[in-house]
């Protein structure tokens, strides 16, 4: 890492390129600035070698994160109650937009997910997320349990 913030620039490297005749008669350091000289796309492959060794590092400081990251994407995939949830805003979002040629499709972009609170009812006074959440609990009770059967979901979000 010193080496790569200390490197001489392209051109200080050059001009030491031209003294290799004089090689033997250079102080050490001038020597090995002679060496480094010769390698080609010095600066990449040094960038290259720190990142090689510092991957393992990295990896172990961030792989409680990444762990939870795969839980949390596991806990989405079989959690039914979720899936039941994401077929309920599908089917109102087809109700809301029949007749227009948005009308039963068969699917919608997971961003439409964040608009629930954001579409209100006609006369302002209620979401869609709280008509969801109203109607989850009248009917599908069951598909208020999905935020339990995602433990790991807030702690991936951050």
């Amino acid at each position: 890492q010193n080496l790569i913030k200390n490197l001489p620039e392209q051109k200080e490297l050059s001009s030491l390129a031209e003294l290799k005749n004089e090689y033997e008669e250079l102080c050490e350091s001038e020597q090995f600035g002679i060496v480094m000289s010769s390698v080609k796309m010095l600066r990449p492959r040094l960038n290259g070698i720190l990142f090689k060794l510092t991957f393992e590092e990295q990896v172990n400081n961030i792989r409680p994160d990444i762990m939870n990251v795969t839980f949390a994407c596991e806990e989405v995939k079989k959690c039914e109650s979720f899936s039941m949830f994401l077929e309920l805003v599908l089917l109102v979002g087809n109700y809301m937009n029949s007749g227009s040629r948005n009308a039963q499709t068969f699917g919608f972009n997971i961003s439409f997910l964040c608009k629930l609170r954001d579409t209100k009812s006609t006369e302002q006074n209620m979401t869609l997320l709280h008509f969801l959440a109203e109607k989850c609990e009248e009917k599908y009770p069951e598909i208020l349990k999905f935020p339990d059967e995602l433990e790991h979901v807030d702690s991936a979000s951050r």
